[in-house]
Protein backbone atom coordinates (compact mmCIF):
# COMPACT_ATOMS: atom_id res chain seq x y z
CA UNK A 1 0.00 0.00 0.00
CA UNK A 2 2.91 2.41 0.84
CA UNK A 3 4.60 1.62 -2.04
CA UNK A 4 1.63 2.43 -4.05
CA UNK A 5 0.75 5.39 -2.46
CA UNK A 6 4.65 6.71 -3.36
CA UNK A 7 4.64 5.81 -6.55
CA UNK A 8 1.28 7.81 -7.22
CA UNK A 9 3.00 10.76 -5.29
CA UNK A 10 5.51 10.31 -8.28
CA UNK A 11 3.02 10.52 -10.71
CA UNK A 12 1.65 13.82 -8.86
CA UNK A 13 5.31 15.37 -9.22
CA UNK A 14 6.10 14.59 -12.70
CA UNK A 15 2.79 16.08 -13.81
CA UNK A 16 3.32 19.46 -11.88
CA UNK A 17 6.70 19.39 -12.98
CA UNK A 18 5.70 19.34 -16.84
CA UNK A 19 2.65 21.41 -16.79
CA UNK A 20 1.47 23.18 -20.02
CA UNK A 21 0.52 26.76 -19.40
CA UNK A 22 -1.46 29.19 -21.45
CA UNK A 23 -3.15 32.49 -20.53
CA UNK A 24 -5.18 35.04 -22.94
CA UNK A 25 -6.66 38.00 -22.16
CA UNK A 26 -10.29 39.00 -22.13
CA UNK A 27 -10.65 43.37 -22.92
CA UNK A 28 -14.35 44.73 -23.35
CA UNK A 29 -15.33 48.10 -22.80
CA UNK A 30 -18.79 49.24 -22.35
CA UNK A 31 -21.13 52.23 -21.72
CA UNK A 32 -22.26 52.35 -17.96
CA UNK A 33 -24.52 54.85 -16.51
CA UNK A 34 -23.90 55.97 -12.99
CA UNK A 35 -25.81 54.33 -10.40
CA UNK A 36 -26.03 51.31 -12.48
CA UNK A 37 -25.35 47.97 -10.02
CA UNK A 38 -22.35 46.02 -11.28
CA UNK A 39 -21.95 42.11 -9.70
CA UNK A 40 -18.93 39.87 -10.08
CA UNK A 41 -18.63 36.25 -9.68
CA UNK A 42 -14.97 34.38 -10.25
CA UNK A 43 -14.49 31.63 -8.69
CA UNK A 44 -9.88 31.40 -8.62
CA UNK A 45 -8.25 34.34 -9.22
CA UNK A 46 -8.66 38.34 -8.15
CA UNK A 47 -10.72 40.56 -8.57
CA UNK A 48 -9.88 44.37 -8.42
CA UNK A 49 -12.21 47.25 -9.07
CA UNK A 50 -11.33 51.07 -9.41
CA UNK A 51 -13.35 53.71 -10.05
CA UNK A 52 -12.39 56.43 -12.91
CA UNK A 53 -13.69 59.59 -14.42
CA UNK A 54 -15.71 57.84 -17.35
CA UNK A 55 -19.31 56.80 -18.05
CA UNK A 56 -18.39 53.07 -18.77
CA UNK A 57 -17.10 49.87 -17.93
CA UNK A 58 -13.48 48.81 -19.03
CA UNK A 59 -13.49 44.92 -18.21
CA UNK A 60 -9.69 43.46 -18.19
CA UNK A 61 -9.16 39.77 -18.02
CA UNK A 62 -6.57 37.02 -17.94
CA UNK A 63 -7.35 33.73 -18.07
CA UNK A 64 -4.85 31.21 -16.80
CA UNK A 65 -4.69 27.90 -17.42
CA UNK A 66 -2.42 24.58 -16.54
CA UNK A 67 -2.35 21.15 -17.52
CA UNK A 68 0.22 18.55 -18.27
CA UNK A 69 -1.54 17.25 -21.41
CA UNK A 70 -1.93 20.06 -24.25
CA UNK A 71 -4.92 19.09 -25.46
CA UNK A 72 -6.28 19.55 -22.53
CA UNK A 73 -5.16 22.84 -21.36
CA UNK A 74 -5.93 24.18 -24.60
CA UNK A 75 -9.85 23.52 -24.29
CA UNK A 76 -9.60 23.86 -21.19
CA UNK A 77 -8.75 27.62 -22.02
CA UNK A 78 -11.63 27.62 -24.30
CA UNK A 79 -14.30 26.52 -21.70
CA UNK A 80 -12.68 29.19 -19.24
CA UNK A 81 -15.68 31.64 -20.36
CA UNK A 82 -16.15 35.35 -19.45
CA UNK A 83 -19.87 36.18 -19.71
CA UNK A 84 -21.31 39.94 -19.82
CA UNK A 85 -24.92 40.18 -19.27
CA UNK A 86 -25.85 43.81 -19.32
CA UNK A 87 -29.71 44.63 -18.28
CA UNK A 88 -32.09 47.65 -17.08
CA UNK A 89 -29.99 49.02 -14.16
CA UNK A 90 -27.54 46.38 -13.62
CA UNK A 91 -24.34 44.54 -15.24
CA UNK A 92 -23.48 40.65 -14.60
CA UNK A 93 -19.70 39.65 -14.94
CA UNK A 94 -19.85 35.50 -14.62
CA UNK A 95 -16.93 33.73 -14.59
CA UNK A 96 -17.20 29.93 -16.12
CA UNK A 97 -14.72 27.36 -15.55
CA UNK A 98 -14.18 23.95 -17.27
CA UNK A 99 -15.50 21.00 -15.51
CA UNK A 100 -13.24 19.65 -12.85
CA UNK A 101 -10.67 17.26 -13.57
CA UNK A 102 -8.49 16.71 -10.36
CA UNK A 103 -9.02 12.92 -9.43
CA UNK A 104 -5.91 10.76 -8.94
CA UNK A 105 -6.42 9.14 -12.48
CA UNK A 106 -6.74 11.81 -14.39
CA UNK A 107 -3.44 13.53 -12.24
CA UNK A 108 -2.07 10.40 -13.23
CA UNK A 109 -2.72 10.46 -17.47
CA UNK A 110 -2.03 14.11 -17.26
CA UNK A 111 -5.64 14.96 -17.90
CA UNK A 112 -5.71 17.01 -14.33
CA UNK A 113 -6.35 21.10 -15.00
CA UNK A 114 -6.18 24.00 -13.03
CA UNK A 115 -7.56 27.66 -14.22
CA UNK A 116 -8.28 30.69 -12.87
CA UNK A 117 -9.40 34.35 -14.21
CA UNK A 118 -8.15 37.40 -12.70
CA UNK A 119 -10.10 40.84 -13.24
CA UNK A 120 -9.47 44.59 -13.45
CA UNK A 121 -12.24 46.29 -13.71
CA UNK A 122 -12.25 50.35 -14.14
CA UNK A 123 -16.06 51.70 -13.23
CA UNK A 124 -18.13 55.11 -12.90
CA UNK A 125 -17.54 55.94 -9.03
CA UNK A 126 -21.38 56.46 -8.29
CA UNK A 127 -22.44 52.50 -8.47
CA UNK A 128 -23.42 49.39 -6.42
CA UNK A 129 -20.64 47.09 -6.24
CA UNK A 130 -20.80 42.98 -5.22
CA UNK A 131 -18.02 40.94 -5.80
CA UNK A 132 -18.02 37.39 -5.16
CA UNK A 133 -14.87 35.02 -5.38
CA UNK A 134 -13.58 31.87 -3.43
CA UNK A 135 -9.75 31.85 -4.15
CA UNK A 136 -8.73 35.35 -4.54
CA UNK A 137 -8.31 38.62 -3.17
CA UNK A 138 -10.48 41.41 -3.53
CA UNK A 139 -9.99 45.54 -4.23
CA UNK A 140 -12.29 48.30 -4.68
CA UNK A 141 -10.88 52.19 -4.70
CA UNK A 142 -13.02 55.24 -5.55
CA UNK A 143 -16.32 53.77 -5.12
CA UNK A 144 -18.95 55.69 -4.20
CA UNK A 145 -22.34 53.38 -3.53
CA UNK A 146 -23.05 49.78 -1.32
CA UNK A 147 -20.50 48.01 -1.63
CA UNK A 148 -20.58 44.04 -1.00
CA UNK A 149 -17.43 42.06 -1.45
CA UNK A 150 -17.14 38.17 -0.39
CA UNK A 151 -14.06 35.34 -0.74
CA UNK A 152 -12.63 32.50 1.25
CA UNK A 153 -9.37 32.23 0.80
CA UNK A 154 -7.92 36.10 0.09
CA UNK A 155 -7.57 39.36 1.39
CA UNK A 156 -9.78 41.85 0.76
CA UNK A 157 -8.65 45.68 0.72
CA UNK A 158 -11.02 48.80 0.05
CA UNK A 159 -9.72 52.29 -0.13
CA UNK A 160 -11.07 55.83 -0.95
CA UNK A 161 -14.41 54.28 -0.78
CA UNK A 162 -18.03 55.88 0.33
CA UNK A 163 -21.19 54.08 1.30
CA UNK A 164 -22.15 51.02 3.43
CA UNK A 165 -19.75 48.23 3.02
CA UNK A 166 -20.56 44.46 3.79
CA UNK A 167 -17.03 42.01 3.23
CA UNK A 168 -16.27 38.70 4.29
CA UNK A 169 -13.63 36.22 4.00
CA UNK A 170 -12.67 33.11 5.66
CA UNK A 171 -8.88 33.12 5.36
CA UNK A 172 -7.93 36.37 5.09
CA UNK A 173 -7.34 40.07 6.58
CA UNK A 174 -9.60 42.82 5.78
CA UNK A 175 -8.36 46.72 5.61
CA UNK A 176 -10.99 49.01 4.60
CA UNK A 177 -11.07 53.20 4.41
CA UNK A 178 -14.61 55.28 3.88
CA UNK A 179 -14.33 58.66 3.39
CA UNK A 180 -18.30 59.13 4.22
CA UNK A 181 -20.68 57.01 5.86
CA UNK A 182 -24.36 58.83 6.15
CA UNK A 183 -27.44 58.00 8.66
CA UNK A 184 -28.55 54.88 7.99
CA UNK A 185 -25.54 53.11 6.37
CA UNK A 186 -23.78 50.02 7.52
CA UNK A 187 -20.51 48.98 8.11
CA UNK A 188 -19.97 45.09 8.30
CA UNK A 189 -16.50 43.41 8.56
CA UNK A 190 -16.16 39.64 9.12
CA UNK A 191 -13.47 37.26 8.81
CA UNK A 192 -12.01 34.14 10.91
CA UNK A 193 -8.08 34.43 10.02
CA UNK A 194 -7.14 37.52 9.65
CA UNK A 195 -7.06 41.30 11.12
CA UNK A 196 -9.21 44.12 10.28
CA UNK A 197 -7.87 47.72 9.87
CA UNK A 198 -10.54 49.83 9.70
CA UNK A 199 -10.51 53.76 8.82
CA UNK A 200 -13.28 56.42 9.40
CA UNK A 201 -13.81 59.81 9.12
CA UNK A 202 -12.88 61.67 12.67
CA UNK A 203 -16.47 63.64 12.15
CA UNK A 204 -18.36 60.63 11.46
CA UNK A 205 -21.41 59.79 14.35
CA UNK A 206 -22.27 55.72 14.69
CA UNK A 207 -22.81 52.70 16.88
CA UNK A 208 -20.03 50.36 17.16
CA UNK A 209 -20.15 46.55 17.63
CA UNK A 210 -17.00 45.01 17.66
CA UNK A 211 -14.88 41.51 19.05
CA UNK A 212 -12.89 39.06 18.40
CA UNK A 213 -11.81 35.64 20.22
CA UNK A 214 -8.21 35.57 19.85
CA UNK A 215 -6.69 39.34 19.71
CA UNK A 216 -7.21 42.92 20.94
CA UNK A 217 -9.11 46.10 19.49
CA UNK A 218 -7.24 49.68 19.14
CA UNK A 219 -8.83 52.76 18.19
CA UNK A 220 -7.94 56.28 18.27
CA UNK A 221 -11.62 57.13 17.96
CA UNK A 222 -13.25 58.78 21.00
CA UNK A 223 -15.64 55.46 21.46
CA UNK A 224 -18.09 55.69 24.61
CA UNK A 225 -18.43 52.26 25.47
CA UNK A 226 -21.34 50.52 27.18
CA UNK A 227 -19.37 47.48 27.23
CA UNK A 228 -16.02 46.81 26.55
CA UNK A 229 -13.31 43.62 26.89
CA UNK A 230 -10.21 42.59 25.80
CA UNK A 231 -12.17 40.77 23.13
CA UNK A 232 -15.28 43.24 22.45
CA UNK A 233 -15.85 47.06 22.49
CA UNK A 234 -19.46 48.24 22.05
CA UNK A 235 -20.17 51.94 22.06
CA UNK A 236 -20.61 55.09 20.30
CA UNK A 237 -18.45 57.22 18.17
CA UNK A 238 -19.20 61.21 18.26
CA UNK A 239 -22.61 60.24 20.49
CA UNK A 240 -23.74 57.68 17.93
CA UNK A 241 -26.42 58.01 15.56
CA UNK A 242 -28.18 56.17 12.64
CA UNK A 243 -24.84 54.23 10.99
CA UNK A 244 -24.06 51.05 11.82
CA UNK A 245 -20.29 49.22 12.75
CA UNK A 246 -19.97 45.65 12.96
CA UNK A 247 -16.74 43.98 13.03
CA UNK A 248 -15.93 39.91 13.94
CA UNK A 249 -12.72 38.26 13.82
CA UNK A 250 -11.87 35.22 14.77
CA UNK A 251 -7.97 34.91 15.07
CA UNK A 252 -6.44 38.55 14.78
CA UNK A 253 -6.56 42.00 16.08
CA UNK A 254 -8.85 45.13 15.40
CA UNK A 255 -7.80 48.57 14.55
CA UNK A 256 -10.02 51.41 14.25
CA UNK A 257 -8.64 54.85 13.17
CA UNK A 258 -9.45 58.01 12.17
CA UNK A 259 -9.11 59.91 8.75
Amino acid sequence: MIRRLLLLAAFAVAATASAETLEQTFDRTLDLRPGTRVAIDNTNGSVIVRAWDQPRIHIRAVKHVESRDSDTAKQGLIDTRIEVTPSAGALKIHTVFPRSKDGIFDLIAGTSIDSSVSYEIDVPRSLDLHVETVNGHIEAKGIRGAITLSTTNGRIEVTHCAGALDASTTNGRITAELLELTPGQRVQLETINGRIALALPKTIAANIDAETSHGSINTTLPVLANGSAHHALRGTINGGGRGEVRLRTTNGSIDIRGL
